[in-house]
């Protein structure tokens, strides 16, 4: 960990850098959907331009890791940021020439999850390390604010901005953001043990197994990860592929108030991270998160009940409008009271010299269904009334959630 007279400033430095960097992929992220659904008027095709950057994104990470492990993390850091400001505002100016096409927005998708995995799997890696262990758990709170705030003003941001003035501005606004990120963290100051390895493919393969051996071989993690494995595959799809579709298509919501809707997530994270800071993180922050992960489940299967062909003309835009904000600031609010004390366990747990291998195969396991998920999602959702998907998988990730609550019964995770 680095010392007591740079701590401090390196995570105000690194806060900074990331509110600014998120707030620009904020708004990009909620416009790249209505930008293709405004263009095809089809949830495949949303689900086509998921899987551009799922795919290369889940198995690209175990790559990251050795490299987060053998690199300088903190240069990685910084030109990774550098790189996609500049990619990113390429793309505006060719969205200005109207010069854009589906094949360029492919290929972006593709680098930008590759560049992705280059910069978090790194800056993941070395967080703890520049930041006091009995301040983890409130760090980690923070942070969340700091990622949060951006992606509530964000997606209304974007909305706005997509709306009124097209994709070539909100491609501006990101490119901007990327590159202000990177200045602020040329300043960080950040000492790593970098062992010198040998580049051959056996010593490669070898180090690929070592972080995999690590997780596999810790009981809690492995138990946590399966789980996660099968939640991600079941509710992340749905709201990246099946949600644009309900709320454009089936319900008629604006650009504007999509893009408010994604901002009631955030709003009740923003809130749910607050609170651990000033009261949860002296608690039984697992007890907490167990409790948090069932209720999780619950408003999937209102949404389901809430785009039921009969119910929407019944009930009106407006007060689909507030139950939909509702359901999503309760999401959000619980989301970091399971994520938190999660995240601060795996970070206890995990030595720095292995981390970034170890966290690269947590996140590509539990993630690696995503794109198989969202092909089929894609799939479903141009065939079948999207409320009988919002009911399966809101009853299939409550017993998943379930399972996993009976499979680590009386067991304590270090938060």
């Amino acid at each position: 960990m680095e010392s007591a007279t740079y701590w401090k400033r390196n995570f105000v430095l690194l806060a900074l850098g990331r509110f600014v960097s998120i707030l620009g992929s904020s708004i990009q992220a909620v416009a790249i959907p209505l930008f293709v659904l405004d263009l095809t008027h089809s949830g495949a095709a949303v689900a086509k331009m998921t899987i551009a950057y799922m795919i290369p994104r889940v198995f690209f990470m175990p790559i990251a890791g050795i490299i987060g492990d053998r690199w300088s993390r903190k240069s990685l850091m910084v030109s990774m940021d550098f790189l996609r400001g500049f990619m990113v505002c390429f793309l505006s100016l060719l969205a200005f020439r109207n010069s854009i096409t589906f094949p360029i927005l492919y290929v972006t998708q593709i680098a930008m999850a590759i560049m992705d995995n280059l910069f978090e799997i790194p800056t993941g890696a070395m967080f703890p390390d520049i930041v006091p262990k009995d301040f983890l758990m409130r760090a980690n709170s923070i942070m969340g604010m700091v990622r949060i705030f951006p992606q509530i003003v964000g997606p209304a941001i974007g909305g706005v901005l997509y709306g009124f003035y097209g994709i070539a501005v909100v491609f501006l606004a990101n490119g901007i953001s990327f590159i202000l990120s990177a200045v602020s963290e040329i300043f960080i100051v950040y000492k790593q043990e970098i062992k010198k390895r040998s580049s051959r493919l056996a010593q490669v393969l070898e180090d690929l197994k070592e972080g995999f051996l690590f997780v596999w071989n810790h009981s809690l993690i492995r138990t946590i990860l399966i789980f996660a494995l099968f939640l991600n595959f079941l509710v992340s799809p749905l709201f990246m592929v099946v949600y644009p579709y309900t709320v454009r298509e089936v319900v008629g919501f604006s650009a504007q108030a999509f893009g408010i809707l994604e901002s009631a997530f955030t709003l009740g994270a923003l809130f749910a991270n607050l609170m651990i800071v000033v009261y949860f993180a002296r608690k039984n922050t697992w007890k907490i998160a167990k409790v948090s992960l069932f209720l999780m489940e619950i408003p999937i299967i209102l949404m389901g009940i809430l785009v039921m062909p009969s119910v929407i003309p019944a009930l009106g835009k407006l007060i689909m409008f507030g139950l939909f904000f509702t359901f999503f600031l309760a999401m959000g609010f619980l989301n970091p009271l399971v994520n938190v004390p999660l995240e601060t366990s795996f970070q206890k747990m995990t030595p720095s010299q292995v981390r970034a291998r170890a966290y690269s195969f947590l996140i590509m396991v539990s993630n690696g269904m995503m794109p198989l998920g969202s092909v089929i999602y894609g799939y479903l959702v141009d065939r079948f009334p999207v409320h009988l998907l919002y009911y399966g998988v809101g009853v299939s990730s409550l017993l998943v959630a379930v399972g996993l609550l009976v499979a680590l019964r009386g067991k304590e995770l270090p938060t």
